[in-house]
C-alpha cells in the first residue's frame, strides 16, 4: 500500500511529471499507485518519494 496517488493529486502532478523527475515510466508509477505492481526496490521508492517531496516512510507503508 502506498500514498502515491493521494500525494500526487494534492501536489497537482501527473504521472508524466513524475516520470520526468524520476526517470521511471509513467505506466510503472501508475501501476504502483494503483496496487497493480508491488514490492518496488528501495531505489524506486526513494526516487518517487523525492519527486513528491516526502520521506519514503510517508509514501510507502514499510513493514
Amino acid at each position: 500500500m502506498n500514498s502515491i496517488k493521494a500525494i500526487k493529486k494534492k501536489l497537482n502532478l501527473t504521472y508524466r511529471d513524475l516520470e520526468k523527475q524520476t526517470g521511471l515510466s509513467a505506466m510503472y508509477i501508475c501501476y504502483l499507485a494503483e496496487g497493480k505492481r508491488t514490492n518496488p526496490s528501495l531505489e524506486v521508492m526513494q526516487k518517487i518519494s523525492s519527486a513528491l517531496g516526502k520521506k519514503v516512510e510517508e509514501v510507502f507503508k514499510l513493514n
